[in-house]
């Protein structure tokens, strides 16, 4: 099976795809209005977000949307953080990455972060991390 190499356009419509059909996620966020930002940092940003308007899940390099929350961090921990090997509020303590924007809505959507969790879940098999 063909591995689609983490953050690649490829990867980024792969999660888009997978998210718009992943019905967990779409009941979560049926009366969610929010969009997060996550950028990695290396030699150059890779940014990328996730809309959510009431059910509808759009993820893609980064638009022309505020974030209402951003999260930023090295590609090292971005890697760790997409297999699961330690989570966002690990990274935060440790220093490792940044949060910004309104972390409050954050907490008020919480349910957001257990379906999202589910959706990397369902993709981490295709995905093919080639860190330096």
């Amino acid at each position: 099976m063909k591995k689609i190499k983490y953050l690649s356009d490829e990867w980024i419509e792969k999660l888009n795809s997978v998210a718009q059909s992943h019905k967990g996620l779409s009941e979560a966020t049926n009366d969610i209005e929010l969009v997060i930002e996550y950028r990695v940092i290396g030699e150059t940003i890779i940014a990328w977000q996730i809309k959510i308007n009431k059910g509808d899940i759009d993820i893609s390099f980064r638009g022309d949307s505020e974030p209402d929350v951003w999260f930023e961090t090295n590609l090292s921990t971005a890697v760790s953080l997409f297999e699961g090997k330690i989570n966002p509020l690990t990274a935060i303590i440790e220093g490792t990455m940044d949060i910004g924007g309104d972390p409050r809505k954050l907490l008020e959507k919480s349910i957001v972060f257990e379906q999202l969790d589910n959706l990397f879940e369902t993709i981490r098999p295709v995905t093919g991390i080639n860190v330096r």
